[in-house]
């Protein structure tokens, strides 16, 4: 057994609960207390002692809604998600460009031009065309559901002047009926799926370093959907068993289940994975709309200076269908919501076909509610998955997007939790920076990280500091249903824990996003140290 002493161990059973050292036996907590105490108890049990040396422990930090392989592959890629100009993302693809070999293909990720300073519009075709006309060249935004590419691209893949896409999905065109580059949604399959496909060993790659990454922001664990995008879903599964198990990466992931794999999942996946502490399949993840940066969300109003009210992926019979096969197959439904409209919809639905008793339908991101709508939504066995760097990074510029009529709930995490649903927190990574604490500053500080203006956005839904970190532990323990053991130190739960130099409920709220980790445990081993 090791005893873990001389800390600060926050159990999250109460806001101000703590103890000052915990006994381990491999994967479980067998005590937590006070160090003499323990030690009367366990002294001839004990094998090891590891001084803390009064830092601050949680229960580990998990993440309840991001990609790990996009993720690792984000990493791999020239990434733009940092720029802060049109320039400089354009002069970053240029670099890489003239290091390919003739005619090489390049997939570039995370462009965001609400970030940038110098010229706020979108990128086109012809942005890319500058930049080559021999290379195809791919460019994903942000948000996953928007890509432009050069003409090269188009014409490799077939794309015609004039062309439209049916179902779920736009080819973007200009108001002569040109053909912008820009593809929303599925439509973006057109080009995405063109560029070769990861092999085994890239997978793995990619996942090792999102897992490494992610420990060193002392994350343990994941609710992930990756299982329709790589290999199939057996192949992609193997690469979770094969790193995680065979390569000694220890990480948990609760991974969901994209609808058009259920059939694969009924096949052959039922049962394989049931006990195993760390990898677990959860509901069925579907896609209902798009997201307000690509004018996609499905909104009650239309965006301002158009006529458009989003996209609608799923055709109301589609959806039906879907939550039936989820219903079918014993599962819960995760589903993909980010306007007002698209949530009316789908609560609708899900109240006509609830799922099994006990278990809850997650509703990814909804940033845009009303107090209407959690009436409509009330006595509904959901949990509400929720990324608070969205606020940091979609406001204010989104507000301009919908107008002055958008919906009131504005990242509502108080007005949901005060509607007594449970709420898990989580970053969509890759979309934003996977570091636990930039959404904890954003949850209970309201306003956007790195600015220099300090106004705080719907201030009356700020969460508290234990509020804010509860969404990392006994949330998305909640998500997975594991509330009975893990997001709390105390006997019975996992030895996971994520270990601070710096107390959060000792420091400026404005200071919260600037705590770094200094050890990570997953299981009971010290999986990352940050040596200074």
């Amino acid at each position: 057994m090791k005893l873990w002493k001389n800390g600060l161990f926050y159990t999250m059973e109460k806001e101000e609960e703590t103890v000052s050292a915990v006994i381990t036996d491999g994967e479980k907590i067998v005590a937590a207390g006070e160090e003499e105490e323990l030690k009367k108890h366990y002294n001839k049990e004990i094998t090891e002692e590891i001084d803390l040396n009064g830092e601050t422990v949680f229960p580990g930090f998990v993440d309840s809604h991001l990609h790990l392989l996009w993720y690792g592959l984000s990493l791999a890629r020239l990434n733009l998600n940092q720029s802060k100009s049109k320039k400089e993302s354009m002069d970053k693809i240029r670099a890489t460009i003239q290091q390919l070999a003739p005619n090489e293909w390049l997939f570039v990720e995370g462009y965001n031009e609400n970030e940038w300073q110098d010229d706020p519009t979108p990128i086109t075709r012809i942005d890319l065309d500058a930049i080559s006309t021999h290379h195809p060249l791919l460019v994903r935004r942000i948000d996953y559901h928007n890509v432009v590419i050069n003409t090269v691209l188009i014409n490799k893949i077939g794309i015609k002047e004039g062309q439209t896409y049916d179902g779920g999905g736009e080819i973007q065109l200009n108001r002569e009926g040109k053909i912008t580059g820009v593809l929303k949604d599925e439509a973006t399959n057109l080009a995405i799926n063109a560029f070769p496909a990861a092999t085994p060993k890239e997978q793995e790659e990619y996942l090792k370093l999102a897992i490494e990454d992610l420990w060193s922001k002392g994350i343990t664990g994941a609710h992930s959907e990756d299982l329709h995008y790589f290999n199939g879903f057996e192949g992609t599964l193997k690469t979770f068993r094969d790193v995680i198990k065979e390569q000694k990466k220890p990480f948990r992931v609760h991974l969901l289940i994209h609808h058009k794999e259920l059939k694969a999942y009924n096949h052959s996946a039922k049962s394989f994975l049931d006990g195993d502490p760390y990898i677990e399949l959860g509901a069925m993840k579907i896609f209902y709309d798009g997201t307000v940066g690509s004018r996609t969300a499905l909104m009650s109003q239309s965006y301002v200076g158009t006529v458009n009210n989003g996209l609608q992926i799923q055709a109301d019979e589609d959806f039906v269908s879907l939550i039936k096969a989820a219903r079918k197959a014993k599962l819960p439904v995760a589903i993909h919501i980010l306007g007002d409209k698209a949530f009316e919809k789908v609560i609708a639905t899900l109240r006509e076909f609830p799922p099994m008793s006990g278990q809850l339908d997650r509703m990814i991101h909804t940033p845009w509610l009303s107090k209407e709508l959690l009436k409509k939504a009330e006595n509904l066995p959901l949990i509400f998955d929720v990324q608070p760097q969205f606020m940091s990074s979609d406001l204010p510029w989104a507000l301009d997007v919908l107008g002055e009529n958008h919906p009131p709930l504005v990242f509502a995490w108080k007005s949901i939790k005060d509607a007594g649903f449970p709420v898990a927190g989580s970053s969509d990574a890759p979309i934003e920076i996977p570091n636990p604490f930039y959404g904890i500053h954003s949850a209970v500080t309201r306003t956007v990280r790195g600015a220099t203006s300090k106004k705080r956005y719907f201030p009356e839904e700020e969460l508290s500091v234990f509020e804010a970190l509860s969404l990392y532990t006994i949330g998305s323990a909640t998500a997975g249903y594991k509330e009975n053991t893990r997001g709390k130190i105390k006997a019975g739960y996992i030895s996971d824990f994520t270990i601070l130099k710096k107390n959060p409920f000792m420091i400026k709220k404005e200071a919260l996003d600037q705590i770094r980790v200094s050890k990570t445990v997953v299981g009971g081993i010290v999986v990352f140290q940050k040596n200074n």
